[in-house]
């Protein structure tokens, strides 16, 4: 699966991150996923930490795929602007 973010090139040496996927979207998420795993418990009678472990757990997933996005993000970066460096290092040669 593909990151969450979505690098926009700017001008001179700004760039965006937009997020595909907004806080509110994961937040719902989030809650869809308690009140599923909350059905198993009052049927049950099991712990009612059950729920909100599993939604730790979504929550602990999407932050490591957000943290991934931004590694991502900030090779893309770095490699632009090594090219740069070597580029005007170059010019600056010739």
């Amino acid at each position: 699966m593909r990151s969450h973010l979505q690098w926009t090139h700017g001008r001179d040496e700004h760039a965006v991150v937009e997020r595909k996927q907004t806080y509110t979207e994961i937040l719902v998420k989030f809650l869809v996923l308690v009140g599923l795993l909350y059905m198993p418990v009052l049927i049950f009678q099991w712990g009612q930490w059950i729920p909100f472990a599993g939604g730790g757990v979504y929550l602990l997933w999407e932050l490591g795929r957000l943290n991934r996005a931004f590694g991502e993000l900030a090779d893309l970066w770095n490699e632009q602007h090594q090219q740069r460096r070597e580029s005007a290092r170059d010019d600056s040669l010739q």
